[in-house]
């Protein structure tokens, strides 16, 4: 349903609880029809304060139900409080039957004509089933996980037809940079997104990008924070693994070339995603991802279905088939399904370094590695990998990375691991002897090739 379609003026309404857009983009906010609304915006912004009137507005419909889901009950109280404060400047709070106890994680609205309003948290997943919803705001939606949008707020928005606002400050290239860039795509006719920076708040910054506040925080914190915290840009922080991935440079259009070497490489999940990446190796031993299989929720035995049957190019073969080392029981799944998999430990750090070395510039300005544009999960996680930070409680802190959007680029590793560092993969006699080492058997082929559709090992 349409915030368009409430039966009362917004611009009276506003006036009516003493609410003033503070300009013109945040106006434009309010009063576009789109139905998915996409709000990057910077500290002070006013971005709790625009959504949560918004829902004040929505509540006027009869026999409605909508939510606001935070990462946590305090991030999602922020727009509540507002539609609380505009009920009682409205003298129709006392009619309405309402919980507002944040520690007893209770906070809803009921009206006499029956809209309602409860807020949600991404913490208990399980309380999001269920529910048919007019409209739904996510709070901070950034730091919420693409599963709470995509496995249960979207569906409950389809039986009505309902909609949903996102704001949040970025975070990174995630999933809510995927919604704001589909706001930005004239082909998503239902979507619509702003980027607004901290600055274009002239009530709390009346001297815009000037204003004396913010360039004190500009001279105080590092430039990427405030890129991101003031600015509105998305971003990421110190401690990027990948530096080197360049846009521009290593994304490109991919086709698969039958003439060239194929491999798998995987990195098992559950609740965390499978990912399986197609990488295939030129003559000169430059790197392509070609194709990503990334899906959660299925066994590893529907997953080696699913692989082994679904549609390939014509010539379709794989060389060779490389996983996680601590994946024992996956291993021994896809054997069954695929064949053998290749898996044997290298120290994180080698297998980055083998990564960042082919993403480099050679003497002639090209790569070694590239990215069909189509590998969009592969394509955010170069971006947002990022070291994790050394405890300053740790004699010899352990290096790493943060374990969290990182299962496209743990494959990618597992391949640099096997094909450059063990020299696997790279000739008939090196995978002969992967195969005898993992089935305990003496292979004299070491490759796998595909029908299309369909799967026979040669």
């Amino acid at each position: 349903m349409s915030l368009t379609t409430t039966g009362i003026d917004k611009a009276k309404l506003f006036k009516e609880i003493a609410y003033k857009p503070h300009s013109e983009g945040q106006w434009d906010s309010h009063l576009t029809s789109h139905r998915f609304k996409v709000k990057a915006c910077g500290r002070r912004w006013g971005k709790s304060l625009s959504a949560g009137h918004d829902m004040t507005y929505a509540m006027f419909v009869p026999d409605t139900i909508y939510w606001i889901i935070g990462p946590t009950y305090v991030l999602g109280e922020k727009e509540f409080r507002v539609v609380h404060s505009d009920f009682t400047k409205l003298g129709i709070l006392g009619q309405c039957n309402v919980a507002y106890n944040l520690t007893a994680q209770r906070m809803h609205i009921k009206t006499p004509w029956n809209s309602q309003l409860l807020v949600k948290s991404a913490e208990k997943p399980k309380s999001l089933l269920g529910e048919g919803l007019d409209g739904a705001i996510l709070s901070e939606a950034g730091e919420l996980t693409v599963d709470i949008w995509q496995q249960f707020v979207r569906p409950a928005l389809s039986d009505k037809q309902g909609w949903a606002q996102f704001v949040s400050t970025p975070k990174g290239f995630n999933w809510f940079y995927e919604l704001f860039r589909q706001g930005q795509d004239p082909e998503f006719k239902d979507w619509i997104s702003w980027k607004f920076p901290s600055w274009s708040n002239p009530v709390v910054f009346p001297g815009g990008r000037e204003d004396p506040e913010i360039k004190e925080a500009e001279q105080t914190v590092s430039t990427m924070f405030f890129q991101q915290e003031y600015g509105a840009e998305f971003t990421t922080f110190e401690g990027k693994i990948y530096d080197e991935f360049d846009e521009t440079i290593h994304i490109t259009d991919i086709d698969y070339n039958p003439w060239w070497r194929n491999y798998w490489a995987f990195d098992f999940g559950f609740s965390n995603p499978f990912v399986c990446l197609d990488i295939m190796v030129d003559p000169s031993d430059r790197v392509y991802v070609w194709r990503e299989y990334v899906f959660r929720y299925k066994s590893t035995f529907e997953h080696g279905r699913i692989l082994r049957e679904r549609e390939n190019p014509e010539g379709f073969r794989v060389d060779a088939m490389f996983g996680d080392p601590s994946g024992a029981d996956e291993i021994a799944t896809l054997a069954l399904i695929l064949g053998p998999v290749w898996a044997e430990r290298v120290a994180w750090k080698r297998g980055v370094e083998e990564v960042k070395r082919n993403l480099k510039l050679q003497p002639d300005g090209t790569p070694r590695l590239y990215v069909d544009r189509s590998c969009t999960n592969t394509i955010r996680e170069f971006q947002t990998l990022r070291a994790k930070e050394a405890s300053g409680y740790e004699k010899n802190p352990k290096e790493g990375q943060h374990d969290y959007d990182d299962h496209c680029m743990d494959a990618l590793r597992y391949f640099h691991n096997h094909y450059f560092v063990l020299g696997a993969g790279q000739t008939l006699s090196d995978l002969a002897a992967m195969e005898a080492r993992q089935l305990g058997t003496r292979g004299d082929r070491g490759f796998f090739q595909f029908d299309t559709p369909g799967f026979r090992m040669s």
